[in-house]
């Protein structure tokens, strides 16, 4: 453990009395001021930490969905902790309970680098809500990012929250600390390690990761439509985006008409892929696996001009061998397959047969029977005719389940992933106190009629 951890540990767990609701409000208010006031600085930083990053798309996906994080916590935090009454078996009347939801006390959050502030503050602001106290550690390699993320936790959430000095040694102590909860976002085979290092000491763990969410064409789909819905899903943050279209199942005969359609669609979205509209590949670890994965490969180039590093071209690949890396990995890269199907059940076969997704996006012009085919394919989360912009409904719980992750956040579902239910009951004279011994007559009856 680093001695800035123990020392986070110590002083954070000076007070266990959870805060008021109007104190909690408060510190909500004031993350979201501090994140409005640093909105351009932090915008600046991570088209740094990047290498270039569109200015839009961090002020759209970061700041303004952080912010509206913090503004629907404080305006439902009423709501969402209101204990809820139980009605108790006639046998233990007058006596009372309820249900309350209660902090689980003192929590890590690890933040991932593809989105670092907002995946860094909007589970922050779920365990403000419920009345937690904090140890943030954002992405080491988001390091302008990170300390801009540090600021706003210093001025807004003084004694309630820490963000760490971030490094891999830090963030794997932060794993292995004694905590009350943890919540981790990053791929599949590092939240297995950070889930395995929170059992050592039993920590309740919320992980959020990846998967290769699929992209269903129904043989009813506007090509034209679905083609531009899964381009600005996969190239948003060029890829590197946890709920991207990763690949794409396509009716054998409308495969090269669907190539096509993506090739107008992203000249459409992207007409300069060197411009400030497209974002560069963050980690140049990244770069060069994105391009391992398309070694031997035939590959078909989706914008016309291919931008300059560390931006990278658009492409798709057909039909390639299900074996092979790309089918195998999450891609978080501007990289399309396209699998041709046959018929319905062969492309549900395909999603079913391989780990839970993340996402499920089907498109087809008959809601009804697109509806009915995400009910039959399990999914983290879906869609109809639309990708990606689900994860921005703060009404809408969001998680994975198996290797996509276990879980959920946002809104009303992410106070309750850092909240945990308590029963309190008021015990008053009843008939349940017959049951205490000396035992005789009267408890045969009431076991006999308890039990049938």
């Amino acid at each position: 453990m680093t001695d800035e951890l123990a020392r986070a540990l110590t002083d954070l767990r000076h007070d266990e009395t959870p805060p008021p609701l109007s104190e909690r409000r408060v510190q909500l208010r004031a993350l979201e001021r501090e994140i409005r006031a640093r909105a351009e600085t932090i915008a600046a930083a991570t088209d740094a930490d990047f290498g270039g990053r569109p200015r839009p798309e961090t002020l759209l996906t970061e700041v303004a969905m952080t912010i509206g994080a913090a503004r629907q916590a404080a305006r439902h935090l009423r709501r969402w902790a209101r204990p809820a009454r139980v009605v108790l078996p006639p046998h233990f009347w007058p006596s009372t309970a309820r249900i309350e939801r209660v902090p689980l006390g003192l929590v890590g959050i690890i933040g991932p680098w593809n989105y670092p502030l907002q995946l860094s503050l909007v589970p922050l602001i779920a365990a403000i809500a419920g009345g937690n106290r904090a140890i943030l550690h954002a992405s080491e390699y988001t390091p302008r990012t990170a300390h801009e993320i540090a600021r706003i936790v210093e001025a807004a959430l003084p004694g309630r929250a820490t963000a760490l000095e971030p490094s891999p040694q830090t963030a794997a102590a932060l794993a292995a600390a004694p905590l009350d909860g943890l919540f981790f976002t990053g791929s599949t085979a590092t939240g297995r390690k950070v889930a395995q290092a929170a059992a050592e000491n039993l920590v309740p763990t919320v992980l959020e990761l990846g998967g290769k969410s699929p992209a269903l064409l129904r043989a009813d789909a506007d090509l034209d439509d679905s083609a531009r819905s899964i381009v600005a899903g996969k190239l948003l943050n060029a890829g590197q985006t946890c709920v991207a279209p990763d690949y794409a199942l396509v009716p054998r005969a409308a495969l090269q008409p669907f190539v096509a359609a993506l090739k107008t669609a992203s000249a459409a979205l992207y007409p300069d892929p060197s411009g400030p509209d497209y974002a560069a590949i963050a980690r140049p670890a990244d770069r060069d696996r994105l391009a391992c994965l398309l070694d031997g490969l035939e590959t078909v180039p989706l914008m016309a001009h291919p931008p300059a590093p560390p931006r990278m071209g658009a492409v798709a690949v057909i039909d390639p061998p299900r074996d092979h890396a790309l089918m195998q990995e999450e891609i978080f890269g501007p990289i399309l397959p396209l699998i041709p199907y046959d018929t319905p059940q062969e492309a549900r076969d395909f999603v079913n047969a391989r780990p839970c997704p993340l996402a499920l996006y089907v498109y087809g012009r008959d809601t009804k029977a697109a509806r009915a085919e995400a009910e039959a394919i399990r999914s983290g989360g879906a869609m109809i005719n639309e990708a990606v912009i689900h994860v921005g409904i703060h009404q809408l719980p969001f998680g994975g389940a198996g290797d996509s992750g276990m879980g959920a956040y946002h809104g009303e579902e992410g106070f309750r992933a850092f909240t945990r239910p308590r029963s309190v009951m008021v015990a008053r004279p009843s008939l349940a106190r017959l049951v205490r011994p000396p035992y005789g007559r009267n408890i045969e009856r009431i076991v006999k009629s308890l039990i049938g």
